[in-house]
């Protein structure tokens, strides 16, 4: 099994959203959250209409191996997942991603196809998979500030230089970091 990359171009990103926000697709919706999250797939697969919603949509996830820290979704994503959500007048036990002929959710193979169509879309060439959508999740993450601790806790994996080789940051040069603390 060859390994994947994450999709380092942000401008890609930036089109697979524009795109979204024309026709917020369960394809769209799905790619997004999975790109906004770091969400393994079984567990995207899982989430259910009643999972994202209160009485309106949640800013905070909190699922059963997500729960410290908590899922955010930023309003960009709150405001697709509900335009997705009414068109598809889901019920709250519906799965969130779900097939077309059953109300089973997606299959894997499925899940990767979309994935794949996707990327093929806005000329993401290479492999691409669900965790090509993790890794690029991470390495926007710690391009942005966010501590590698974190984001090892949120990936679930054990330590950070694990972490740091599977988002790729093991072969980059240390970036000088300004810690200017004032009072």
């Amino acid at each position: 099994m060859s390994a994947v990359e994450p999709i380092i171009d942000a401008s890609k990103i930036r089109s697979i959203i524009n795109a979204s926000n024309k026709n917020p697709t369960r394809n769209y919706c799905f790619v997004l959250l999975a790109l906004h999250t770091g969400l393994r797939m079984k567990d995207l697969l899982q989430l259910k209409k009643k999972d994202l919603y209160d009485d309106e949509i949640l800013s905070f996830l909190y699922l059963s191996s997500y729960q410290d820290p908590p899922i955010y979704l930023n309003p960009q994503m709150r405001r697709l997942i509900n335009a997705y959500v009414e068109s598809q007048s889901l019920d709250d036990d519906d799965y969130l991603f779900q097939s077309k002929e059953t109300s089973e959710p997606l299959s894997r193979q499925q899940a990767n196809r979309i994935i794949k169509q996707v990327a093929s879309e806005h000329n993401i060439t290479g492999l691409v998979s669900m965790h090509t959508l993790r890794k690029t999740f991470a390495y926007h993450a710690y391009r942005n500030g966010i501590a590698i601790s974190l984001i090892q806790k949120r990936l679930g994996q054990k330590t950070l230089m694990s972490t740091k080789r599977y988002i790729g940051l093991d072969n980059l040069k240390t970036a000088k970091i300004k810690i200017d603390v004032r009072f």
